[in-house]
């Protein structure tokens, strides 16, 4: 979010600000994961899933699949009981199924915690979120070990200003990451992108970069066939890697041309969140010499921010947004 420039009596900054707050201040359900409808149309406290190809998932499918999940949870007792009551004794066949059904129960214990903590992730209570996280990380619960949540944690240092935590934890997830059985080429595209992010926050442009590539390698292999393009969760991972390291090294030529950017900004517009892409992409414009597009893109950043870390993720940009904000009297 581009903050109010603060000259003591701003009366309209204050009534921002407060209403910043009461959005973050709405009950969360977490007993619950309400889905995004679309990337696009995405709002504060709903979840983004995400195919394998990087697609956003539309609400019916998310439902499909937690159906099949399930059910194959549920069937899986009933099948191995009946497998074994056929092969040895129904007695036998019997504590089979109960004992798939309690490992099944005992593994899946810890997911009400996980869930509470995503719905805290989607609604941007980001300490909440991390200290239930790491909550679960010390039980040495499943959940909350596995790659998914040390992405989401790393995620989570980053957002609250702790990029070195973040790589380190990267770092030591990196061998989990690399298994397939244990991660997805998705999921391994956001780790990516989480490290560059950090790498570029802690001014190391050069690994930041490196990191930035091999997010569009993972990207590429997800995606498949070589003509076929990036889903549009992938697509929109790439474009805000490229504009943090661009806008934290303060290298405007390294971004792609002017009509690319035009293609991004109109994206970026669409959609109701991930406003800090429209603040990167304002910059570049701006450092192009297109202050009109920069002004448009900059005032129409705060309401899709529900909550700023770019303070945080990047000083840099944002001492510029509020610069910019004051010098082109943007209200928000």
């Amino acid at each position: 979010m581009v903050d109010e420039p603060d000259d003591g009596d701003d009366d309209e900054g204050d009534g921002h600000a407060a209403a910043s707050k009461a959005l973050l201040a709405q009950p969360v359900s977490t007993a619950r994961l309400p889905v995004a409808r679309s990337l696009a149309d995405a709002a504060v406290g709903e979840m983004l899933f995400v195919g394998a190809r990087g697609q956003t998932l539309t609400r019916r499918q998310v439902t499909s699949a937690w159906a099949a999940y399930w059910a194959l949870v549920v069937g899986g007792g009933a099948t191995v009981g009946l497998v074994y009551g056929a092969l040895i004794s129904p007695t036998v066949g019997v504590i089979a199924g109960v004992a798939v059904e309690v490992l099944a129960i005992l593994k899946l214990r810890h997911w009400p915690a996980f869930r509470s903590a995503l719905a805290d992730v989607a609604a941007c209570r980001w300490e909440a979120a991390y200290s239930a996280m790491l909550a679960l990380e010390q039980k040495k619960s499943p959940a909350g070990r596995s790659p998914t949540a040390q992405v989401v944690l790393a995620t989570l240092e980053s957002l609250l200003g702790q990029p070195q935590q973040a790589l380190d934890r990267l770092d030591r997830a990196q061998a989990a990451l690399a298994k397939r059985r244990e991660s997805s080429r998705v999921l391994r595209c956001q780790a990516a992108s989480v490290r560059a992010a950090a790498l570029a926050t802690l001014g190391r442009f050069d690994d930041a970069r490196r990191a930035r590539d091999q997010l569009v390698r993972e990207a590429a292999a997800a995606t498949g066939a070589a003509d076929r393009p990036r889903g549009d969760y992938l697509e929109m991972l790439v474009q805000a890697t490229d504009l943090k390291i661009a806008a934290d090294a303060d290298a405007p030529d390294a971004l792609p041309d002017d009509d690319t950017l035009h293609r991004w900004a109109r994206a970026a517009l669409g959609r109701t969140r991930f406003g800090e892409m429209l603040v990167a992409l304002a910059w570049a414009f701006h450092r192009r010499g297109d202050d009109d597009m920069a002004r448009h893109l900059l005032a129409e950043a705060p309401s899709r921010i529900p909550r700023s870390s770019l303070d945080k993720t990047s000083p840099r940009l944002d001492a510029w947004a509020k610069e910019r904000a004051r010098a082109w009297e943007i209200t928000e």
